[in-house]
């Protein structure tokens, strides 16, 4: 009999503000935010521990009104350096559970414990794991249990903070559904209301949508299949512990100034997704899951993903998935200090099998050549003798 996959996520709460307090115990109990010290109180808020929480304080708040909520507030400067060294003692502690660990950023983390499936009870190892991580180092955390990571990513949100949620399918009807539609792992800022316009408010309106081609013009076909199968609680995606050197490959670049310009961004990114393509086409390796990661002025770091369903190395394709998540997820208002593109799950060059309609005969042919004919370029006369353009649109 197949054991079922048992996924734990585990997300840490008020992380900054939570690793503030651990190395300053006076400031338990207290309501603390995390924010760079301006005399003016014009910065804005990186973290807020629960108890300012619950003076309406809210991360992106300005300091100056969150005191005026709260006039006792603590203000705390951010230390980089500090959330490392805690972060790097969580995930520590995680790896004496189990290997099969998948960071999602600094202070979260994806563990799937099923070949512990007849050897603990997974209640009583989530219990241990928020105890240990508390009693150790003063750091709570939310975690959620689900048969796959997508659900186990909504568990860990229902219930904050120290909350311990468990999300089977059979409950998706009830505990999920009901939920509006921009809760959703997965769902943007631009594709919210883009389902929204489409009668789709909630998961469950998603999860039993009918409209299949509607869907598809909306979101796009890829993207509205993954939407809908989540929804109804589906995730085949494996948990990606990337401990074998070749199984991902990454390539970032950090600015030296805060950046908000579009093309400069996208240009770096072009960049980076050629020279990673290339990397790839020497190893003879194709990439299952493409990513981007943003780390912003204010600490944020966002990593977002897609799967694909036919693993490629292409420096087109792959450049199209990017610009495809940086428009999904990507704050236009906020500057950037780092840009970065991974590639996951990879596996060895073979053969593509993808049935191609007659129509697509000449495009595809065409861009074959156009690959070639640059491949060729650069092993005559170098690297940067030519590369691809960015079009403008």
């Amino acid at each position: 009999m197949k054991k079922p996959r048992i996924i734990f996520h585990i997300d840490m709460n008020a992380f900054f503000a939570s690793c503030e307090i651990a190395e300053n115990r006076e400031l338990l109990g207290k309501p603390v935010v995390v924010a760079h010290n301006d005399p003016l109180k014009r910065s804005i808020i990186l973290t807020a521990s629960y108890e300012a929480r619950k003076y309406g304080i809210k991360t992106t708040m300005l300091v100056r009104e969150a005191l005026k909520l709260c006039p006792e507030l603590v203000v705390v400067e951010p230390d980089m350096n500090l959330y490392k060294h805690y972060s790097k003692l969580f995930f520590e502690y995680l790896y004496t559970i189990t290997n099969l660990i998948e960071p999602g950023s600094i202070d979260e983390a994806y563990m799937d414990v099923s070949d512990l499936y007849d050897k603990v009870d997974f209640i009583e190892l989530a219990k241990k794991i928020q105890t240990d991580l508390y009693q150790n180092y003063l750091l709570p955390c939310s975690i959620g249990i689900g048969p796959n990571k997508f659900l186990a990513k909504m568990a860990s949100d229902m219930k904050k903070p120290l909350g311990i949620t468990v999300l089977r399918k059979r409950e998706i009807e009830q505990l999920l559904w009901p939920l509006p539609i921009e809760k959703m792992y997965g769902v943007g800022k631009k594709t919210a209301p883009r389902l929204r316009s489409i009668g789709i408010n909630t998961i469950g309106d998603l999860a039993n949508y009918s409209n299949l081609d509607l869907l598809k013009d909306t979101v796009g076909e890829n993207h509205a299949l993954g939407l809908q199968e989540r929804a109804r609680g589906e995730d085949n995606s494996p948990v990606e512990s990337n401990n074998d050197e070749v199984s991902s490959m990454s390539n970032s670049h950090t600015f030296e100034y805060e950046i908000y310009d579009e093309q400069i961004i996208k240009k770096t990114l072009k960049v980076l997704v050629n020279t990673l393509s290339n990397r790839l086409e020497r190893k003879n390796l194709l990439a299952q899951t493409f990513g981007i990661q943003l780390k912003y002025n204010n600490y944020r770091t966002i990593n977002r993903s897609k799967p694909l369903d036919i693993p490629t190395n292409n420096s087109n394709t792959l450049y199209s998935i990017t610009l495809d998540l940086l428009e999904e997820y990507h704050d236009f208002t906020t500057p950037l200090r780092l840009v970065g593109v991974f590639a996951n799950r990879l596996v060895e060059g073979k053969e593509d099998i993808k049935q191609y309609s007659i129509f697509e005969i000449n495009e595809l042919d065409k861009e074959n050549e156009i690959h070639k004919l640059l491949l060729n370029l650069q092993k005559t006369y170098g690297k940067n003798v030519v590369s691809r353009g960015i079009k403008k649109k």
